[in-house]
């Protein structure tokens, strides 16, 4: 039905063209003939990239969603063209909506904005969460669990960061902002083997259950990027780091730090491949780790892994991709990494390693903003899982 309206609606503005007009017009590529959403995208007041989300996640289960992703150009930019293998342009401002649901009961809604302000001289990225879930955690109260607890995670959360070019050069430095008002509470009654790991696990939740907790940070960040495109990037290299702290100060009920070390490597071998490595270090400050929210924890984050299912203070994560490309719009990937969590830096070495590997492909759905997507299929230690990718895996 909302495929119907939209289409209807985008008719309205071209005059009352037939459907197979207005298709040919709006979602064919004149130069290839292929199917592309360019002009759609650009030339149609409130269009939007329709993005279905068939959720197989092991950490909540199987479920659906649909993000729509919206491309706002300058002035200066709508007088553009694209042609041929021309680079693409990078649009000041994306604004991103979304909404999921899954078996276990999760669901949540998600609305986000990214900016490329004044020539890409300044960068902007801020996300919004309402989400309510039920995850496992085998990482709580600073121990790590056989059995997982099942806690459900509800309230809002948001992320800002708003950074400034240094001169001429690929450096930005600026700040990063993380806010959370959480409500934990239990899907099911808990029993643990142990007595003393009981009486720790049963203090914190006394403490924290039922009540809403905060934990509200900023900090300081600082990032290279010489990739050809943020939307998906064929080569050049994106390093990141941030610090964010936590105190009573910001108004967090928790007092600790976080930090992150990420590097994406991106190489074009020749015009039909490409190469690609992700390296990311995610810690955790904390003087009293038995009081953190299970949920500040990081984790190994890679395809066909449950998210939260590997954690710790200290997480290191390495994956490769390999990309064939044997036209202009599909592109055939396959990628392996690993990942490990510990309590310590010091610890990381002697962690278990949790592996990953799968494949996917991709299409060029709008070659005006150099935008694609498709499907990965991963396996990981536990599980194997589909997702539908838009844009860049990383």
């Amino acid at each position: 039905m909302w495929k119907r309206t939209l289409l209807a609606a985008a008719i309205g503005f071209t005059g009352g063209t037939s459907h197979a007009d207005f298709f040919q017009d709006y979602m064919i590529d004149p130069e290839d003939g292929m199917l592309d959403s360019s002009r759609f995208l650009s030339e149609l007041p409130m269009s939007f990239m329709p993005v279905p989300v068939v959720i197989t996640e092991p950490a909540v289960g199987n479920g659906l969603g649909v993000m729509g992703i919206f491309f706002h150009e300058s002035e200066e930019q709508k007088q553009m063209r694209v042609e041929g293998n021309a680079p693409s342009i990078l649009p000041n401002n994306i604004s991103v909506l979304g909404l999921m649901g899954t078996e276990n009961g999760s669901r949540g809604i998600a609305a986000g904005h990214i900016g490329f302000w004044r020539d890409d001289t300044i960068r902007y990225r801020g996300f919004a969460l309402l989400p309510d879930l039920n995850l496992d955690f085998y990482n709580f109260a600073g121990r790590t669990l056989d059995r997982p607890i099942e806690l459900n995670v509800k309230g809002p959360a948001a992320v800002q960061e708003l950074k400034f070019r240094m001169g001429e050069s690929r450096w930005m430095l600026g700040a990063r902002q993380v806010y959370r008002q959480v409500e934990l509470d239990l899907v099911e009654d808990i029993k643990l083997p142990s007595p003393r790991l009981s009486q720790v696990v049963n203090r914190f939740l006394d403490e924290q259950l039922g009540d809403r907790i905060h934990t509200s940070g900023l900090g300081l960040l600082a990032e290279y990027d010489s990739r050809d495109s943020p939307l998906s990037p064929q080569s050049g290299l994106y390093y990141n780091a941030n610090y964010v702290w936590y105190n009573d100060s910001l108004g967090s009920d928790v007092d600790f730090g976080s930090y992150t070390l990420q590097g994406l490597n991106y190489w074009k071998v020749n015009d039909k491949f490409n190469f690609a490595l992700r390296m990311q270090y995610d810690g955790i400050e904390a003087g009293d780790s038995t009081r953190l929210p299970p949920y500040v924890l990081p984790y190994v984050d890679l395809r066909g892994i449950p998210a939260v299912r590997y954690q710790g203070k200290a997480v290191a994560v390495a994956e490769v991709e390999a990309t064939w490309k044997p036209t202009l719009r599909w592109r055939f990937n396959a990628f392996t990494g690993g990942g490990r969590a510990a309590e310590s830096a010091s610890e990381l070495s002697d962690a278990e390693v949790a592996n990953n590997y799968g494949a996917g492909f991709r299409y060029l759905v709008a070659r005006r903003y150099g935008m694609t997507m498709g499907i990965d299929v991963a396996r990981g230690p536990e599980d194997t899982a589909w997702y539908i990718q838009a844009g860049s895996s990383w």
